[in-house]
């Protein structure tokens, strides 16, 4: 309605929609004694405002389809990382930052049926399982974290430029400051799954709030997303009630006061109140569960709901992004690299919404990380 300048202009959509309403107030005595030209003139201003309106709707969707295309030849290495790449996130300085896995895999093998790791007497992966690229260049510029890490998942950069970690393996969630070779804060006993307040079970992601309030997405076993304050205390837990099934991938929409949640395995995106400006925490607000396949990571900016999907029942949805509209919920198009995705598993948007990431876990991906510059549809 704010299109509306006054209740004259209002009053004549009214008339304009309703033939029958408009003959009434024709046909009434008074309709004659006034002036014609005034409600012509109105008319044409409504007219004109319409127009405005429309083309300012045909700019917004044409806004928010932005699509992704593979920048190709990036990173100039593209054989390296080798292995399974299971994070990635931007800092504010625009450096590309993934997560990977060595020469470690993660198989049937990995775990016993109580999600106990089962190779803790081999020694942490002894490569630098954090690579820092250039996101002009895709020259590696820093990398570090060798015999920390026995199976990397998530990988966030706060505004701070903070690195928080999980390892699945671990059971654990650390946060490093920019430049520290050790953690700042670790959550999580090491080596032992739990599912009470001090404990988690295989956590896949963290995201952060600039309040330096954080969310864990806990994980492949229990199903729940838990608060905490800056300092690592426990403020809520949410999620259970909603038969969450593997809760992947966290983005944070600050401004909207929203927590978006890749829900894998029910193939679906739930986003719930973050808590933040005084709402309640862990409240559904969204329900994204159409067409979407198994949905490994999320990402958001503005309207814009990116993701990414994993391979899942053969012939039941190909393996490629997708763009969403987060106020309507529709799928606004769907991408991918030249050479398409084996087993996408993360992916992150710089800073500045021109570019998104995305990493792989698949065996044999053309490569493991990708870049796509965000560009308007033809």
């Amino acid at each position: 309605m704010s299109i509306f300048k006054s209740h004259k202009l209002y009053f004549l959509l009214i008339l304009i929609s309703s033939p029958t309403i408009f003959r009434t107030v024709r046909s009434h005595p008074v309709y004659y004694e006034r002036n014609l030209n005034q409600y012509t003139d109105f008319y044409e201003q409504l007219q004109e405002l319409l127009a405005i309106h429309k083309n300012r709707v045909a700019s917004h969707e044409n806004e928010v389809n932005d699509y992704p295309v593979e920048v190709i030849g990036w990173p100039k290495n593209q054989t390296f990382p080798k292995g399974q790449t299971a994070g990635v996130d931007v800092d504010s300085a625009g450096r590309v930052h993934v997560f990977h896995r060595g020469d470690v895999v993660w198989d049937a093998k990995s775990f016993d049926w109580n999600n106990v790791y089962q190779h803790q007497d081999q020694p942490p992966i002894s490569v630098d399982s954090v690579i820092i690229f250039d996101s002009k260049t895709g020259d590696i510029q820093n990398s570090w974290g060798k015999n920390r890490f026995y199976m990397p998942h998530g990988l966030t950069i706060d505004k701070n430029n903070n690195t928080w970690l999980t390892d699945v393996a671990l059971h654990q969630v650390f946060k490093f400051k920019p430049g520290a070779s050790e953690p700042d804060l670790v959550l999580g006993q090491r080596f032992v799954p739990g599912n009470d307040e001090s404990h988690f079970c295989k956590p896949t992601d963290v995201a952060v709030a600039s309040s330096g309030k954080f969310y864990v997405s806990d994980g492949y076993c229990n199903s729940r997303i838990l608060m905490f304050s800056p300092s690592g205390q426990l403020l809520k837990e949410f999620g259970k009630k909603d038969d969450m099934l593997v809760p992947h991938s966290l983005t944070l929409l600050e401004n909207l006061d929203i927590l978006c949640v890749a829900d894998r395995e029910n193939e679906r995106i739930l986003c719930y109140s973050a808590g933040l400006q005084g709402s309640s925490p862990g409240l559904l607000v969204k329900n994204f569960h159409k067409n979407l396949g198994r949905v490994f990571a999320v990402a958001a900016r503005d309207d814009h709901l990116y993701m990414v999907q994993g391979p899942g029942i053969i012939g039941k949805h190909p393996v490629h992004g997708l763009t969403l509209s987060l106020s309507t919920k529709k799928i606004l198009n769907s991408w991918s690299p030249v050479e398409g995705f084996v087993n996408p598993h993360d992916l992150a948007l710089s800073p500045d919404g021109t570019s998104l990431y995305v990493v792989e876990i698949g065996e044999n991906a053309a490569k493991k990380v990708y870049k796509f510059s965000l560009q308007k549809p033809n």
